[in-house]
């Protein structure tokens, strides 16, 4: 039986290997290291929006690519650990959910991109 910790680190690493010949490895990196700061200054939610929306869903660019899987890759996790009980997308999900879930969901947002900081600067190359 694996550990949390452990569950949270075979996430990232699979996750980052999934990515590292993308054209877009490096923007995600970028955003990884960035992303903790923008939940802890605003909130899972609207840190997540602004993902969402960098995502776009128009242009798919190197950018947008690369916010769209650090957000499906946050959502996932968080959907994994089964912290909101619907089947919705996370931001219906946290909209809708009780303040012990976002609180729950939030701490578990960052644990699991302190995993996936890491293994980003171990195995991407660093944005010039």
């Amino acid at each position: 039986m694996r550990s949390l910790e452990q569950e949270r680190a075979a996430h990232a690493l699979k996750a980052v290997n999934s990515i590292r010949n993308e054209s877009y490895a490096s923007k995600f990196r970028s955003y990884v290291e960035r992303l903790p700061a923008a939940i802890v200054m605003n909130g899972l939610g609207q840190a997540m929006a602004g993902e969402l929306a960098a995502g776009g869903r128009a242009e798919k660019n190197e950018d947008a690519l690369a916010h769209k899987k650090l957000y499906d890759l946050v959502a996932e996790w968080i959907r994994m650990r089964g912290i909101y009980s619907s089947d919705e997308g996370l931001i219906d999900a946290i909209v809708k959910g009780e303040q012990d879930q976002y609180v729950l969901a939030q701490a578990e947002a960052l644990a699991y991109l302190e995993w996936l900081k890491k293994f980003s600067q171990a195995f991407l190359e660093k944005e010039v």
